[in-house]
């Protein structure tokens, strides 16, 4: 009985296993193994537009007094990260305990101060605390009160 025709990429594959050693994957070849890649340079937060983020001021957060966090306070797993202290003020005020309703607040908070909403009509800002508790508020009323609302409005 004769064996069987091997195709040459089956004799090549076989010649690389046996020259490895018997490792199971295969190592990428490198043209200078004893020098690691260029680690890239880490640029400044910028935006696409080339311009960094502005600076939230009390104004436009609604926040006039910030306070230390205190995470015995807040439910266990918050992390306030940015404006740490800004947000911690704005869950006191508002006098949130639910997790759920701390993310969301924390959340909507650090994005409407760094990008806050005009309203055309009234001429004026929103601050980003009295944005961000209202949609808290919205969230905790039920989906058929939300419908009467919306019908009488």
């Amino acid at each position: 009985m004769e064996a069987p025709l091997l195709h040459n990429n089956d004799i090549e594959m076989r010649n690389q296993m046996e020259h490895l050693g018997g490792q199971d994957s295969l190592k990428r070849k490198t043209s200078d193994s004893s020098n690691p890649p260029a680690k890239k340079h880490k640029e400044d937060p910028v935006d696409e537009d080339g311009f960094s983020k502005p600076i939230p001021s009390s104004t436009t957060m609604g926040i006039d007094t910030p306070m230390d966090p205190d995470y015995h306070r807040l439910p266990k797993g918050i992390e306030l990260g940015n404006l740490a202290r800004e947000k911690f003020a704005g869950i006191m005020m508002a006098g949130l305990r639910d997790k759920y309703e701390i993310q969301i607040y924390c959340r909507l908070f650090e994005h409407f101060s760094y990008y806050p909403i005009y309203m055309f009509e009234q001429d004026l800002w929103v601050p980003a605390h009295e944005h961000a508790y209202n949609e808290v508020v919205r969230f905790r009323t039920p989906p058929s009160v939300l419908m009467a609302q919306a019908r009488l409005a």
